[in-house]
């Protein structure tokens, strides 16, 4: 049997690798950004979170355009739209028109993981979903440990602002590949025919899956577990936006790091979060039947990773940059990781494939809700205290109050109608 679809897997992998190629390119040139227009913390702050504010307003309706246009027009649209606020990054006259360009990169970025999680409810059979999840997102850290350093040369060799027209230019690349080789699995010629059934036959497990219009939005928040998978969402997001925000500017300012070292020092936990995402998504589908699977029990990959990612706390008592970088190895790879196990999570309790994207844009909402404040949040900080030491155990709070909420909360279905019993 040939396993062609892992080329769709691949170019989705790539996908989420430019979105946060494009994101860690501030973060990196912050500090030259700060010091040609003259920001304080919290203006850089503002300035890092600025994007989240039209992606998490986008989220919902993101959501509900990948379920009506598919994953194939939606990952196009998406990425050539950021990619253009990107380069547009590179020619901003002020504080004002960077931010601007800014709630661009946010518009078209709203629909990235309702895509990917989609795409693999669409193109994988169930005793793949959480590898395929894991490789996928996988591309949400080694993109940043790939393009730190690769931006910090860029920055050093040219500018800042050359550095976001290249990195833009990349993701058009990416759409003219896409368009040209994958619609969706019934459609995509290069996917022989005993593939494509079995793509077909076993993408929703052994149990059918409901057709037709779904529960909607308001079916989907009546479930608990959908508030558990948001909120454990957002814990895990708030962790891992804070050092892809700052974790480059903590190293240039407190420990007197320069941009290209804090490049390569950044590169290290996300390339080694790259490989956990996949390993314990991997023992997930290992662990799993289909019944366990259907009944939520995926959720405790998820807690286990909520709790280590809380070791982030540690930070601030150590000494030595090389337990630093292993410190910050457990935030990110399981904050990370954390995240895309819940999205297979998601997947397994689904009941209607036609809430899919509704039900992943939640979630991401979730998320991103508490992702957006990380940035703001640590630059009131920092402008307070003058350290990151509060900032680094206010995420390791919140990530043990998350795997609580997973815990207890996601233990049912997500959109599944039940028949109401007549009464005698």
């Amino acid at each position: 049997m040939t396993r062609r679809r892992y080329w769709v897997f691949f170019l989705l992998f790539l996908f989420n690798v430019i979105c946060y190629l494009d994101r860690i390119n501030m973060s990196v040139a912050g500090r030259s950004i700060a010091g040609e227009f003259g920001l304080t913390p919290i203006s850089l702050g503002y300035l890092f979170s600025s994007f989240l504010w039209a992606y998490v307003a986008m989220m919902l309706p993101g959501g509900k355009m990948v379920d009506s246009l598919g994953v194939h027009r939606m990952a196009a649209i998406g990425a050539a739209f950021w990619s253009v606020a990107q380069m547009l990054s590179g020619a901003a006259i002020g504080y004002w028109t960077l931010l601007l360009t800014r709630l661009g990169l946010g518009v078209g970025e709203a629909p990235t993981f309702p895509v990917s999680y989609r795409g693999v409810r669409d193109w994988a059979p169930y005793s793949e979903r959480g590898v395929a999840v894991g490789c996928i997102q996988a591309g949400t850290l080694l993109g940043p440990a790939l393009s730190a350093p690769l931006v910090a040369w860029l920055i050093e060799a040219t500018s800042w602002r050359i550095s976001f027209v290249i990195t833009g230019a990349v993701g058009l690349v990416w759409v003219a590949v896409w368009r040209l080789l994958v619609s969706t699995p019934e459609e995509t010629k290069w996917i022989p025919e005993p593939e494509r059934q079995k793509i077909l036959a076993e993408r929703h497990g052994t149990e059918p899956v409901a057709d037709g219009d779904g529960v909607g939005y308001a079916g989907l928040l009546r479930s608990p577990s959908m508030w558990g998978l948001a909120l454990s969402q957002g814990c895990g997001v708030y962790t891992v936006y804070l050092y892809l925000s700052w974790l480059p500017d903590y190293l240039q300012t407190q420990r007197h790091l320069s941009i290209m070292k804090s490049g390569v020092f950044t590169m290290v936990p996300f390339l080694v979060g790259a490989a956990v995402i996949v390993i314990m998504n991997l023992i997930g589908d290992k662990m799993l039947t289909p019944d366990t699977m259907r009944s939520g029990k995926r959720r405790l990959v998820v807690v286990t990773c909520l709790v280590l990612s809380a070791l982030g706390m540690l930070i601030p008592y150590t000494e030595s940059l090389t337990m630093l970088v292993i410190l910050t190895i457990f935030p990110i790879s399981f904050g990370g990781t954390s995240t895309s196990t819940n999205a297979a999570l998601c997947n397994d309790l689904l009941r209607n494939k036609a809430d899919a994207g509704r039900a992943f844009a939640f979630m991401v909402l979730g998320g991103n809700t508490f992702g957006l404040l990380a940035p703001i949040v640590t630059g009131y900080i920092v402008q307070a205290t003058g350290s990151f030491s509060s900032a680094f155990v206010l995420a390791g709070v919140l990530s043990l109050i998350g795997a609580v909420a997973s815990f207890t909360l996601t233990r049912h279905t997500l959109g599944e109608v039940r028949p109401v019993l007549a009464v005698a």
